[in-house]
């Protein structure tokens, strides 16, 4: 069939081109928001929010509270808790002499050689653990604030582009429906206009499902109904390699070097303890005679027990070694990821330029179209699909670049830079 309105069908599409004017009910989409944007709250701030909020914030207390009762402990002059002692003697069921003997005093477990200091030491690491436990949290929080900021970022873009493509397919099937109520157009147009409008209904429907699950994410993390106006971006780390001071490292290594004296002090514990006994007795031989008090001293001083020794440090020793394999593995796994960035951003950053080349060529190319149709060189089709190249490398710029971002992000994560 031969339609002879076409000049009246370019001239609605260029209007709908050119000058796009209100849609329909049906391609109208309410925005669905759980954050609220703020030009107040700043990067830091969500940061510091999302610390507070931190799952493991309870451990920090614990670590603090390990190595403080430890310091605390290794600063006694005994090895254990003060014991009173006392026993009772006689004769009244045996030969009923009238012997008495009663002996009462205190016994106290003395320092083995190196024990106080191994406890001290082993003080001093428990400390040590803590602060690096401390950073390396505030690493982990850092990771995870970051993933949910580059989310917001990127469903944001994609959404932006979704309303966008609404838009487009309701400026057409409102031309479309114009063109068929006047006979220019057949019914099958304006049911291929519909089928786009739906489709885009259904992208924008998933992108804001995905969207709201990202914002969501956010407020269980941070806790925070509020996100900042501007975009979040970070320098790239001008370090290049995995190094000691790295948190995840420092904290293995401080663990490491813990479970190391632990078992040093274990085996003190297992190998026993010089004790003093100091105290009274009163004693009598029989009952014609006068008691005799008098003041002892007592020393007990364990020795041997090697096997049984070793069986009791064995899970420490084993506890440490297993720690020194998490450490190389650590290490190892940080070091192949650091790798795998750096070649990334590498071909990222080629792949933005090229993107960047791209999106201006298409937005030239956009321009020129537009105003060979305006001045009648050429049809609309051209210009429809030179704008519609330049939004799509639009959108591809605006998430190679984010792709960037969120790469300079992750080289910072796995190279130990909080924000």
């Amino acid at each position: 069939m031969k339609f002879t309105h076409r000049p009246l069908l370019l001239l609605s599409l260029a209007l709908s081109l050119f000058f796009p004017f209100s849609l329909q009910a049906e391609t109208e989409y309410p925005e669905h928001s759980l954050l609220e944007s703020s030009e107040t709250l700043s990067y830091p701030e969500v940061f510091r929010a999302a610390a507070e909020r931190a799952l493991e914030l309870p451990l920090t207390a614990a670590y603090e509270d390990r190595a403080r009762a430890q310091q605390n402990f290794a600063n006694d002059w005994i090895a254990n808790r003060p014991r009173m002692k006392a026993s009772y003697w006689d004769d009244q069921y045996g030969d009923n002499q009238g012997l008495r003997e009663l002996e009462a005093g205190l016994e106290v477990d003395l320092w083995r050689w190196g024990q106080r200091r191994d406890n001290s030491l082993l003080g001093e690491y428990y400390q040590r653990t803590s602060i690096s436990w401390h950073d390396y949290l505030a690493l982990k929080v850092a990771g995870e604030v970051r993933q949910a900021l580059h989310e917001l970022a990127s469903t944001d873009i994609q959404f932006d582009q979704a309303k966008q493509a609404l838009a487009d397919t309701g400026e057409l099937l409102k031309v479309s429906e114009t063109l068929f109520a006047t006979g220019a157009i057949p019914k099958a147009s304006v049911m291929q206009s519909r089928g786009l409008v739906l489709q885009a209904q259904q992208r924008l429907l998933d992108v804001e499902a995905s969207r709201v699950d990202a914002q969501r994410n956010y407020n269980v993390i941070t806790g925070l109904t509020q996100r900042p106006a501007t975009s979040f971006t970070e320098q790239l780390s001008p370090q290049t390699e995995i190094t000691a001071a790295h948190p995840l490292l420092g904290f293995l290594q401080d663990q490491l070097d813990s479970q190391h004296t632990q078992a040093k002090v274990i085996r003190h514990d297992n190998a026993g303890s010089p004790s003093l006994f100091m105290g009274m007795r009163r004693e009598r031989g029989s009952g014609s005679e006068a008691n005799i008090d008098s003041l002892g001293i007592a020393i007990s001083v364990p020795f041997g027990g090697g096997d049984y020794i070793s069986a009791k440090t064995s899970a420490a020793n084993l506890a440490a070694t297993e720690t020194e394999v998490q450490f190389q593995q650590a290490y190892r796994q940080l070091r192949q990821q650091l790798h795998e960035i750096e070649h990334q951003l590498e071909s990222t950053r080629h792949g933005l330029a090229l993107s960047e080349q791209r999106r201006d060529l298409h937005r030239q190319h956009w321009q020129m179209a537009k105003k060979a149709f305006s001045l009648g060189e050429s049809d609309i089709l051209p210009a429809m699909q030179a704008l519609q190249q330049y939004r799509e490398s639009r959108l591809h710029y605006q998430l190679t670049e984010l792709s960037y971002q969120r790469l300079i992000s992750e080289f910072n994560q796995i190279i130990g830079v909080l924000p």
